[in-house]
């Protein structure tokens, strides 16, 4: 065997790897990460809230899920020819993802609870049924979805605080307080 021919198998298992365990892996993750916030929620509010992000989020994808049974087809590991990323799909997603937590600072923490569990839901579950199931594979919902999620964790970069702090939190206390960091 060539070192041509063990780049090239090297390079195939990579990409299978990559394509078929990692993308789809992340995009479940998404689901988890959304369930997660469900389970610790800190009061009466956000678990209300989060318990309904979670089914708005499930009724969002089954309508999804209805409308794009036509293009149903089995996954095809094999295939050559693969995923292609739609570049402005991710630009898009990155700039709606960092814009939406910023927003999120305004609301109340239930509600940040609510909309995020909401969108995670909905955008993990479409996003794995749209990359292992469906003909065309919508590369622009997924890149979106997955540039949301990169703009959410940029953002969280950039202002690791920001969730710890809602506007409801210094409304009642007047000025910005310490809280526990919220595992999310």
């Amino acid at each position: 065997m060539t070192w041509d021919q063990i780049f090239e198998v090297a390079l195939e298992t990579l990409t299978v790897g990559l394509q078929w365990v990692a993308i789809p892996l992340i995009l479940a993750g998404l689901v988890l990460v959304a369930w997660s916030m469900v389970n610790r929620a800190r009061d009466e509010e956000q678990l209300t809230a989060g318990r309904a992000g979670w089914w708005a989020g499930l009724i969002l994808f089954f309508l999804f899920f209805v409308h794009e049974l036509p293009a149903f087809r089995p996954p095809a590991p094999g295939v050559e020819g693969g995923v292609t990323v739609d570049v402005w799909g991710v630009v898009a997603g990155t700039v709606l993802g960092f814009a939406v937590l910023w927003g999120m600072s305004f609301l109340s923490a239930a509600r940040v609870v609510g909309f995020l569990v909401l969108f995670l839901t909905f955008a993990g579950l479409s996003s794995l049924l749209s990359y292992l199931f469906l003909e065309t594979r919508n590369e622009f919902f997924i890149a979106g979805t997955l540039g949301t999620a990169l703009g959410g964790l940029l953002h969280l970069i950039v202002f690791p605080g920001s969730l710890l702090i809602t506007k409801r939190d210094k409304d009642v206390d007047g000025a910005r307080h310490q809280e526990a960091p919220r595992a999310y």
